[in-house]
């Protein structure tokens, strides 16, 4: 058997070369050989260091130790040691090498036998992959004879690497336990720090695969998630009532009375719905349940108006008819002047209004009077004269 921590070393010179950025992430984890430890009897990582144990490293050829010392390092990279909160760690593990396997493949590394892939997109995060997999301890996924999900098999939640190909660790804190969640925090952000400076490494070598790239931009530039920003435009658009019953409560404690604020009235919501056929099912009924939720807060009216290239219907709701549920009425072609032009025949001047479509289209009425926002589905459409655009991620 080659000496293992040989092995290593030149994995590691091999990621200089050829994968710097794995390299630069590797070579700040301090390297720990442990033989007899039950709880990495493969390799593991805390965010600090990589340990391993060599019997199992030294079954593999030099590509599968680099694919190994990438595997560790992009779980370090996503912070998963430091996202798990009270998740099953043996499950965590297992979501957590779904989301590293795939992009590692995608970057061509030679991992081990038996690892899981597949399944699951390469953007998609733990967390998400998580709450996807069943939570019997021993449940199918997880490939046989390196062909990964094909051909399915058993993932032992109980194991300390469910995947077989390194394990994750919670980072360790200051005193020695688990870090608390500041100290999470706290390493999340300098994880941050050390991925930037990792690509831009990679990049001044012209060697930053497209799926690494995707992952810093999302990584330092995570979007905004589009049911915030709803909120926050239809909060912004309700009436401020100041009541002194009942008073505010931060303030009580010091036997001082201000008034609260109360945001219960809203007045006239509008929701246009692009009928045109490429808003699906899901996407409504994703859509309806985040307004159902906001409308139950306001004392509000809420007129929706479908729309393809002409409107094909009306509905009326108030709270009493919530939940809000929406039924596309139409499916031709695209124009976004019909229903604002059937608002102004109406004498209609909401509060606020809500146009669910792809943006397929470039006709558009003049701005109306009113605040507009474009709650986009999919990745293409035109860009809108007025209003505010927020893109609706899929699950």
């Amino acid at each position: 058997m080659a000496n293992v921590a040989d092995m290593i070393t030149k994995a590691k010179a091999g990621l200089v070369l050829d994968n710097p950025f794995f390299a630069s992430i590797v070579l700040r984890l301090k390297v720990v050989e442990a033989k007899d430890d039950p709880m990495c009897p493969t390799a593991c990582t805390d965010g600090k260091r990589m340990i391993y144990n060599p019997d199992w490293m030294g079954k593999w050829n030099l590509d599968n130790i680099k694919g190994i010392l990438a595997h560790e390092a992009m779980h370090v990279a996503m912070a998963h040691m430091c996202r798990r909160q009270d998740r099953h760690m043996g499950k965590w593990n297992a979501a957590a090498d779904y989301a590293v396997n795939n992009i590692l493949l995608s970057c061509g590394f030679h991992l081990p036998d038996d690892v899981l892939k597949g399944m699951f997109s390469l953007d998609e995060s733990a967390e998400s992959i998580y709450n996807k997999l069943p939570d019997n301890k021993k449940c199918k996924g997880g490939g046989g004879g390196g062909k990964g999900q094909e051909q399915g098999g058993a993932i032992d939640y109980d194991s300390p690497d469910p995947g077989n190909c390194g394990g994750i660790m919670d980072a360790p804190g200051a005193n020695g336990g688990k870090a608390t969640q500041s100290e999470m925090e706290q390493a999340e952000q300098e994880n941050k720090i050390m991925v930037a400076q990792a690509a831009q490494a990679a990049r001044m070598m012209g060697k930053l695969p497209g799926a690494l790239e995707r992952f810093v931009t999302e990584l330092l530039e995570p979007k905004v998630l589009w049911t915030n920003v709803l909120r926050e435009f239809v909060n912004s658009n309700a009436k401020n009532d100041y009541s002194w019953f009942p008073p505010n409560r931060r303030h009580i404690y010091r036997n001082i009375f201000l008034p609260s604020i109360r945001n219960e009235e809203l007045g006239e919501v509008v929701v246009m719905v692009d009928t045109s056929g490429s808003i699906g099912n899901d996407d409504l009924k994703q859509f309806a349940s985040e307004m159902t939720a906001i409308l139950e807060a306001y004392d509000a009216t809420c007129t929706v108006i479908y729309c393809d290239a002409d409107v094909a219907g009306t509905q009326v709701f108030t709270r009493m008819d919530l939940p809000l549920i929406l039924e596309a009425k139409g499916g031709g072609g695209t124009d976004f002047r019909p229903p604002f032009k059937w608002l102004e025949q109406e004498n209609l001047v909401p509060k606020c209004c809500i146009y669910l479509t792809d943006l397929e289209c470039n006709q558009f009425p003049p701005e109306p009077e009113f605040p507009v926002l474009w709650a986009k589905i999919g990745k293409w459409g035109c860009e809108p004269p007025f209003g505010m655009v927020i893109e609706m991620d899929k699950e």
